[in-house]
């Protein structure tokens, strides 16, 4: 009897202090000498237990697990047992009184004798799905979970790969199914993961039909080895609701070796990542590199610097403009503002070099609307002396499709008094990626305002004639590459002529850069074009310098 207190004395000695430890979670503890588990209150009542105090084998607890992750739960409690591992941290989907499962994070350890045989199995069970840190659809923690794991694997400065991958044309699925057939999807979908990713990380449900994972035990050519199991399980078809729903995976990964960055620049690293699988690569994964291909530590150092200096009031960056001129009268008619920055460490960097991938970020917003600011503050000094020259920005998808865009027109063009009518908006190549209805829209109330439209770099990428017809833009640039090599590389002289003429019979004006040299301008002089651009016009220069040279 005595023996049976001191052990009871023990049992609970340990497991006030893991419910100290647990600060609320439920607690449960094995004492493996007398074969008798102690259970706090709120785990007999979530579970339906009969007593805080049950003798090992009443309960068998792996039958709470979801069946699915079932295996996954013995294999660990059995490495636990059998000295492999020393303690575990893992995700489980558990059956709770009323037959609905919840997400749990299970953290425990075990405590052995002298001899090395078990004497006590502690756990502690963190109902997540209490939390905000669950998506209640999957099951899966969100994106509020995978930021706090995120910014704990920078802190402790671990090496480490982080994982985004999504469904394609979700909003298809949603509209032919209906919503509830699309949370299975993203439900089943998200479950995979887990089965082929769940023991070696962190699976998370992100914004809309995206996923992440993280995983401090996987080689990106693991992780990537993986990612192709789902790939192919989900082209095969994932049974959802008696049916065989075919879905399309893209996905982005990042290897952080001991990285030092911040999470949202990582974040915005992935979503580039992303968005090259999903538009040049066929789904394929795509191991982060950098717009450039420069060094991976050096794209994030310099992302988190530009990030920094947006920040900051956009500190260290400027704009220089380049002309535009009429090809019959040579006569100045538009500049374009490029902008610039200057980094204290990597010097003066190209745009080409962040801005690709910052564009995924929601801070790019913040720097397109400083451009438009600055610019309509700049130029407009110089309408004193030519009142119809026009003023081209480039506009980014996150721009354009922002719900303060206009009202971010009218407050830079009120404050400035700039004119409307001398506005002219680039839209980007990445800006033909927007649904094409809302890019529609979008450009018919941009010229309901009197501003011009113009699609850059046409006959490029995912450039459609279609655009040239649905939107019916003032102006299209001609893809640059055309232009360079106009007169080496076969066919390009055809293209320009072509597109030129189609153009024009459309009643859109055409805008050629990259004229480096003579001999470019005197193969283009004579097509139906209506200005120019390029070095041997002109390089990006200050508004005095072309105050000076061209007014």
């Amino acid at each position: 009897m005595t023996t049976i207190l001191n052990h009871r004395k023990i049992l609970d000695d340990v497991f006030n202090a893991y419910t100290i430890m647990a600060h609320g979670s439920y607690v449960l503890l094995l004492d493996v000498k007398s074969k008798v588990i102690r259970y706090c209150p709120e785990l007999v009542e979530a579970f339906g237990l009969r007593d805080e105090y049950l003798p090992d084998g009443e309960v068998n607890w792996s039958d709470f697990i979801h069946p699915q992750e079932r295996f996954g739960f013995k294999h660990t409690m059995r490495a636990l047992l059998n000295g492999e591992i020393k303690a575990y941290d893992r995700y489980y989907r558990t059956r709770l009184k009323d037959g609905t499962y919840a997400k749990l994070r299970y953290i425990g350890s075990i405590v052995r004798d002298e001899d090395g045989s078990p004497a006590l199995i502690g756990g502690i069970l963190i109902n997540e799905g209490l939390t905000e840190s669950i998506d209640s659809v999957t099951l899966l923690r969100n994106h509020y979970g995978f930021f706090r794991d995120l910014v704990a694997a920078l802190e402790l400065n671990r090496s480490c790969v982080v994982m985004l991958c999504g469904i394609n044309k979700m909003s298809d699925i949603n509209e032919e199914h209906g919503y509830p057939f699309g949370n299975a999807v993203l439900q089943q979908t998200g479950w995979l993961l887990q089965e082929i990713f769940g023991n070696d990380g962190t699976v998370y449900r992100m914004a809309g039909a995206k996923f992440a994972f993280l995983s401090d035990t996987l080689s990106p050519e693991e992780v990537e080895a993986k990612y192709e199991k789902v790939r192919r399980a989900a082209q095969a078809g994932i049974a959802v609701e008696n049916v065989r729903q075919v879905l399309s995976i893209n996905g982005g990964m990042i290897y952080l070796d001991r990285t030092i960055s911040n999470e949202r620049t990582i974040y915005t690293s992935l979503l580039f990542a992303y968005n090259d699988s999903k538009f040049y690569h066929n789904g394929s994964l795509v191991n982060y590199n950098g717009p450039l291909g420069i060094n991976m530590h050096d794209s994030l150092e310099l992302l988190d610097e530009v990030r920094d200096c947006i920040l900051m009031d956009c500190k260290n960056f400027s704009l220089r403009y380049q002309p535009i001129f009429d090809i019959k009268t040579n006569k100045l008619t538009s500049v374009e503002a490029l902008l610039c920055w200057h980094s204290e460490r990597f010097g003066d960097v190209p745009p080409s070099a962040y801005v690709p991938v910052l564009e995924h970020d929601y801070l790019f917003e913040e720097l397109g609307y400083w451009i438009m600011r600055r610019a309509m503050e700049e130029v407009v000094k110089v309408l004193e002396f030519k009142p119809d020259l026009i003023l081209n920005i480039n506009i980014a998808p996150a721009q354009i499709i922002d719900d303060f865009l206009f009202n971010e027109i009218r407050k830079s063009s009120k404050a400035t008094n700039f004119p409307l009518t001398n506005l002219c908006f680039e839209l980007t190549q990445s800006c033909r990626l927007i649904e094409p209805n809302i890019l529609k829209n979008i450009v018919n109330e941009l010229k309901s305002r009197n501003i011009l439209c113009l699609i850059d770099d046409f006959g490029s990428g995912v450039a459609s004639i279609d655009f040239l017809r649905d939107l019916a833009p003032d102006f299209i640039k001609l893809e640059r590459d055309y232009i360079m090599n106009i007169n080496t590389k076969t066919g390009n002289l055809q293209i320009v002529r072509h597109l030129s003429e189609l153009a024009a019979e459309l009643g859109t004006k055409v805008c050629l850069k990259g004229v480096g040299d003579e001999k470019i301008r005197d193969t283009v002089k004579d097509l139906p074009i209506t200005n120019v651009q390029g070095n041997f016009y002109s390089e990006a220069v200050s508004l005095d310098e072309i105050i000076k040279r061209y007014i």
